[in-house]
């Protein structure tokens, strides 16, 4: 890579590299988009999604995080420019299968505690599998799913913008964790040393709910993406400081009153 290209913001992007990326993903229909997914904040109350965390994603190329067709032109792209990436059908989500409309017997769902409404989107086993889909109709003790993608079939716009890209193994274990406990990441302590990693976590995190999975998908993900750390070490830290003893003093009468008495019992009798 040439001078030019990194004053350009050109920078080799391959698969494995950490990326902060902002997104902004739309349907479009009938020359009209619909934005459906963001990590910008404005563009998703403009869009009114409740999204629970507007912030850049980290997204570690050909993970899978987004679409294949999506992290495979981030290798194209330059840090800090937009780039928009118009995917058809079957680069997106895919054509719509009409072999993925079924027909489930109504008791069949009922025994997974599951009661069908048409228009609502299910989760549920079938001949083995588990399916997502949405009901269609319900009637005559038959129900209609159809399981494709919600979005297949649809033209999708993603417009990207990678924002950095991380190098040091610090700056990847460090978004490694903000992925998994998000804000309590800025509480954490991170040591490296000879291929150690050690995380001293904040004590609150253990009221967290499913911790323990968390924890456990964490750590997995640095055995297969970091190499540089052979050992992982994760403890949660309380920390507190005793207040010092502080001895009362005798009042000054008191102390003229033992000096006198010494003195007394000291005079011959």
């Amino acid at each position: 890579m040439s001078i030019a290209d990194v004053e350009k913001g050109v920078v080799e992007i391959s698969d494995g590299d950490f990326l902060l990326v902002d997104y902004i993903a739309a349907v479009k229909e009938d020359g009209e988009e619909k934005v459906f997914d963001t990590t910008v904040e404005e563009e998703a109350k403009k869009a009114g999604l409740e999204i629970e965390r507007t912030e850049p994603e980290l997204v570690i190329v050909g993970e899978g995080l987004l679409l294949k067709s999506v992290e495979e032109e981030l290798k194209k792209a330059k840090i800090g420019e937009w780039k928009e990436i118009v995917l058809p059908p079957e680069k997106a989500f895919g054509k719509r299968d009409p072999n993925k409309i079924i027909i489930v017997p109504a008791r069949e769902l009922f025994a997974q505690r599951i009661t069908p409404r048409a228009g609502e989107e299910i989760t549920f086993r079938h001949r083995g599998k588990s399916l997502r889909g949405k009901i269609i109709t319900v009637g005559g003790g038959r129900v209609i799913i159809d399981t494709n993608h919600p979005l297949a079939g649809k033209t999708i716009v993603y417009r990207v913008k990678v924002l950095k890209k991380l190098e040091t193994v610090g700056e990847k274990i460090k978004a490694l964790l903000k992925r998994w406990i998000h804000e309590h990441a800025e509480k954490a302590k991170i040591e490296i040393t000879d291929k150690i990693l050690t995380i001293s976590l904040p004590l609150e995190l253990l009221m967290a709910n499913n911790i323990g999975i968390i924890i456990n998908a964490f750590a997995r993900d640095v055995e297969k993406k970091i190499e540089e750390v052979e050992v992982l070490n994760i403890r949660f830290s309380y920390t507190f400081k005793k207040p010092k003893e502080v001895k009362e003093e005798e009042p000054e009468q008191e102390k003229d009153d033992v000096q006198e008495g010494n003195e007394e019992s000291s005079q011959p009798q």
